[in-house]
């Protein structure tokens, strides 16, 4: 007997196919590519290929022929070409002009003339790209987000254009001579290339991905040559692992860089025999493209438990040098694919079924061959669970509510986790489950019908993994798992005096706590900032603390981005507060307005927020945050950093807000869970409205159900508050 370990991967491909393959087809709306419509939009759809077409879109508009009884070029491409087959509609600009001189016809400029791309706020460049891109929404009712540039000349500044416009790519070929653009940000430039399995976009997600022509010189071989140069690049990429993007413009006997009628024919047979048999992926460039972001953004850890025979799948985040959130990047696309999950079931048989984030999947989305699972899934909608329905007829329980990790500071208050919210089960009631704990160390959990209390000693900090168990009636056990991080903000820093401030109360700028430079503050060099000296409010500290003119206060100067101060203070209650920041600051008239941002314990409190100009460097006013802010009883640090510079920080009044007394916090008043959430919070009472606030004590929704939807919440901390009761409780969203 051996133990059973698991593994996963997601596919370099989807369906692990050996290789992708894309085709745009180029000036759908000119005459001379009438055969897009007429013969290859039926050809691809009948083999159940999918491709994209670039709009010419002057032509789209102008055109009003009737292709099979619609009434245009958009009116077809909306009903049939998107609607019924699944292509994809791109943007190929306004009037197919070059974007850039590029040295040859029809690229080559004259005196005094240049490209639209040249121009980054010029007329052309609005007209061929933000009104083509109108024009195609107002069309087809579809959003293009992917552009395909005439003559493939572009320039850093129209593609920085279409990633403001919420493209994700673009079919980019040569680069202007005369601007610097290539290799801008990118592994290459394309054009008659392959792209390698690990092709990546720039640190925003935006890919500049290339294309293999089909052009006059393949336009002027017979329709067997022409599948054969076709075919036999299917042949590489499969060979190689390669993606590759195959750009067409007409189908049929005419036009620029034609394919003809039977060469297409055959090579779309060829395509769909090699999907058949599972050696290739086609499809749009948007689904190549969603499919590889989140290849780069995630990577999947598997887990086997062996007392329930379940596979967990967790996603490790990856591929930091992408500032993406895929979750925001995909929601807004019409056209994206999931990624394929492999996992290795090393021998593991049986009926398996597949759920993610404790919702089931249908049986579309998954399959087994050959001792492995294929699953489609969007890593970011949550983990993924395999587990067997039942044994001898008694039904698996199964986790209804993950249990999210915990990151907390040292004394937390003990908190609470209502397992029979976590499991549920067909057969077996709340009341007759068994629950358990273990694999942890340091911290205490006691469990009593139902309900885990975790609490830890008096000091005790240290990273531990609670594991819950729930056996039911018939002895089938599942279980759960997540850790608790607990850390001392304080470690390395003590409160100036020895004593923490009062909240609510003042927290004078010059009184930061006592610790080194990177723990207790940060300070920025500033050519007019005076030496640290002995003969200071705290000797040789390079912190710019002095006094005021005028007075015996004291305040922090000269201050420049990137500088920060912290607090250790002392919440007496848990309110909402009010927070005035009493600076100075004077403007010579082109002066930068300081900005500052408070921290609780490292996370954002008070956004980043403009102070105000007052006529002098020693004239102190108030600035207000105009929001109220929520706080917990307790110990925490407090954070002043300076995002931008110029303004001179006196003192911090965190009081408590006259507008916001009445909403006491109480964490018995009623229970939410999961809690933390990612995707759905239940509230257990019973209530007409349910109101959530956001930190800063904005109403983000209400909602009658006791079931919520909060997907659309960022992470965070909120408060649901239950028709005009004064309690309010709080819950995390950790996505």
């Amino acid at each position: 007997m051996f133990a059973q370990n698991p593994t996963g991967y997601i596919a370099t491909w989807k369906n692990d196919a050996k290789a992708a393959y894309s085709i745009v087809h180029d000036d759908y709306g000119l005459a001379g590519a009438d055969g897009i419509w007429q013969y290859g939009d039926t050809i691809a759809y009948n083999r159940g290929i999918k491709f994209v077409f670039g709009a010419y879109t002057d032509l789209c508009e102008s055109r009003f022929i009737q292709p099979n009884g619609y009434l245009n070029l958009y009116d077809y491409a909306k009903n049939v070409m998107i609607a019924q087959h699944g292509h994809e509609i791109a943007n190929h600009s306004s009037t197919h002009a070059c974007a850039a001189e590029r040295g040859w016809e029809p690229c080559n400029f004259g005196w005094g003339e240049s490209g639209w791309g040249e121009a980054p706020l010029g007329s052309d460049l609005d007209v061929e790209i933000n009104e083509a891109h109108n024009s195609i929404i107002n069309g087809t009712g579809i959003t293009p987000r992917y552009y395909v540039y005439p003559y493939d000349v572009f320039t850093n500044a129209t593609n920085q254009r279409l990633e403001d416009l919420g493209y994700i790519g673009s079919r980019t070929g040569w680069s202007s001579p005369s601007s610097d653009d290539v290799g801008a940000g990118y592994h290459r430039e394309g054009y008659e290339n392959n792209d390698q399995a690990d092709f990546f976009p720039n640190s925003n997600g935006f890919f500049r991905n290339g294309v293999q022509v089909f052009n006059d010189d393949d336009a002027n071989l017979t329709w067997q040559e022409q599948l054969i140069e076709l075919n036999s690049e299917i042949d590489n990429i499969i060979a190689n692992n390669l993606y590759a993007n195959r750009e067409f413009h007409n189908v049929g006997n005419s036009g620029w860089g034609h394919v003809k009628v039977d060469a297409y024919r055959a090579h779309m047979d060829y395509l769909k025999s090699k999907v058949d048999v599972g050696d290739l992926w086609v499809g749009t460039v948007s689904e190549i493209l969603t499919y590889q972001i989140q290849k780069l953004k995630f990577s999947p850890i598997v887990n086997y438990i062996s007392t329930s025979d379940r596979i967990i799948v967790t996603w490790d985040s990856i591929g930091s040098q992408y500032n993406v959130n895929v979750s925001s990047y995909l929601s807004p696309l019409t056209i994206k694919t999931p990624i394929t999950l492999v996992v290795n079931m090393d021998g593991l048989v049986g009926n398996y079924l597949v759920r993610q984030n404790a919702t089931d999947l249908s049986t579309d989305r998954y399959y087994t061959n050959d001792g492995k699972m294929y699953i489609h899934v969007y890593p970011h909608e949550g983990d993924v669970e395999i587990y067997k329905s039942s044994v001898n007829g008694n039904n698996y329980p199964y986790v209804a509510n993950t249990i999210e990790n915990e990151n907390l500071n040292v004394n937390f208050s003990p908190f609470t986790i209502d397992l029979n919210a976590v499991f549920e089960d067909v057969e077996t009631d709340d009341e007759d489950f068994v629950f358990s704990a273990n694999g942890y160390a340091g911290l205490s959990v006691s469990i009593s019908n139902g309900i885990a209390t975790i609490s830890a000693p008096l000091n005790w900090v240290g990273i531990t993994t609670v594991t819950f168990e729930a056996k039911d009636e018939g002895g089938l056990i599942i279980s759960e798992s997540f850790d608790v991080v607990v850390r001392d903000p304080f470690s390395n820093q003590t409160p100036f005096g020895g004593l923490p401030a009062s909240i609510p109360g003042r927290v004078e700028a010059e009184d930061y706590d006592e610790g080194d430079e990177g723990e207790a503050f940060n300070e920025e060099y500033s050519p007019y900032e005076p030496a640290p000296k002995a003969e200071q409010y705290r000797p040789w500290d390079p912190v710019d603390v002095d006094l005021i003119g005028g007075t015996s206060e004291y305040g922090v100067g000269y201050t420049v981005s990137g500088e920060w101060l912290e607090y250790t203070v002392n919440v007496t209650a848990d309110a909402w507060y009010t927070v005035d920041l009493n600076v100075a600051a004077f403007d010579y008239g082109s002066s930068t307005l300081g900005k500052i941002e408070l921290f609780i314990d490292g996370n954002s409190w008070m956004p980043a927020t403009d102070m105000i100009f007052t006529g002098g460097w020693t004239t102190y006013e108030n600035a207000r945050y105009p929001y109220a802010l929520f706080l917990e009883e307790g110990t925490h640090v407090l954070r002043v950093s300076f995002v931008s510079g110029d303004v001179n920080l006196n003192y911090i009044d965190i009081l408590a807000s006259p507008t916001r007394t009445s909403n006491v916090v109480s964490q018995n008043a009623f229970e939410i869970y999961p809690n933390p959430a990612s995707n759905l919070i239940t509230i257990d009472a019973e209530f007409d409205v349910a109101t959530i606030y956001s930190q800063t004590g904005s109403v983000i929704k209400t909602s009658t159900d006791k079931e919520v939807d909060i997907f659309d919440l960022a992470n965070g901390i909120y408060f649901v508050k239950l028709d005009d009761s004064p309690s309010m409780v709080k819950f995390v969203v950790a996505k």
